[in-house]
């Protein structure tokens, strides 16, 4: 039961993540205010970065920033451990 909670917990934060990623594309390239990396960092740290990393691909945002990806792929890593360490994978 919990793990079904953990699953959708997951997908809503990814799904959060995603329509980030797509929010500041737009914002790029209307010149308007952008979302801080921290953001995308925080969000990719507790459970979303299925979301940013789809993000990323699909509207071809922030994929020539080698430093963003390499802090994405640690953030997802952690995020990974402590769901395993936690029992919740």
């Amino acid at each position: 039961m919990v793990k079904d909670y953990v699953s959708t917990y997951l997908i809503a934060v990814s799904v959060c993540g995603f329509l980030l990623m797509g929010f500041d594309k737009l914002s790029a390239k209307m010149w308007s205010r952008r979302i801080p990396e921290t953001l995308f960092l925080i969000v990719s740290l507790v459970g979303g970065f299925v979301g940013v990393v789809l993000g990323m691909l699909v509207f071809h945002h922030k994929t020539r920033k080698r430093s963003f990806q390499l802090k994405i792929l640690v953030a997802a890593v952690l995020s990974m451990f402590m769901l395993f360490l936690f029992g919740l994978i």
